[in-house]
């Protein structure tokens, strides 16, 4: 099951679903507010999107899942994966968090207050919106609002310590992925009581853009364990 990034990006993973192979399910969590959601009101509270997001998976829970969360979609599958934890049911055998720092050296940046014209440069300077999506004002108008709900669950996530879960959990990042440390990736390893291990691709935030095959064969290999 894959978590998403920034607002309505579930397309970041759309390419898989036929290289990851027919015997795999892929899985893509959709959100308040978006897509087949549009009219629901968009989700400002991660924790509380995290308990909404347990409810609905664990109600249709299968015998093997594994969770893919990317940048925001790290964090959010770490707090579902607590969650489930807290409650005593079943949780992933393999939880993969990529292109995102520990939670705990969470950065606090207020993106969701910048002006219009603001945002947008910096989802240019971050990359993984495409050029014709930014230039394009109405389309933005649609986007803009979801992303400023995005940066607010950020913005408001506070992290704190909890028991390690007992899924494998395993950590991709980018070897030039401006917005993550890999020196400090290593902190992820103390949410798990299962080995895990650091996995590093070419390429900057968006790695998983150009890196699919090498990020689905390490897929498959972890799952395979």
């Amino acid at each position: 099951m894959c978590f998403p990034t920034r607002a309505a990006m579930r397309r970041l993973f759309l390419p898989w679903s036929v290289p990851i192979g027919t015997d795999v399910e892929l899985s893509l969590v959709q959100l308040p507010g978006r897509g087949q959601r549009m009219g629901e009101d968009l989700p400002t509270d991660l924790e509380e999107t995290a308990l909404a997001i347990a409810a609905e998976i664990y109600a249709e829970a299968t015998e093997d899942f594994v969770f893919f969360g990317h940048s925001m979609g790290a964090v959010l599958a770490l707090e579902v994966v607590r969650v489930a934890t807290l409650r005593q049911i079943q949780v992933p055998r393999l939880i993969v968090v990529s292109g995102s720092n520990w939670p705990g050296r969470h950065v606090h940046e207020p993106l969701h207050e910048l002006r219009d014209t603001q945002l947008i440069d910096r989802l240019r300077e971050m990359g993984g919106t495409p050029r014709e999506v930014l230039e394009n004002t109405e389309l933005m108008q649609l986007v803009l609002p979801i992303l400023r709900a995005d940066f607010a669950m950020l913005y408001r996530y506070r992290y704190r310590a909890e028991a390690a879960v007992k899924s494998a959990l395993h950590v991709f990042a980018g070897r030039n992925d401006r917005h993550v440390n890999t020196a400090h990736l290593a902190d992820w390893m103390q949410e798990t009581q299962a080995p895990g291990n650091l996995h590093l691709f070419d390429g900057g935030h968006f790695f998983v853009h150009g890196q699919e095959t090498a990020i689905l064969n390490k897929l498959r290999e972890l799952m395979a364990l």
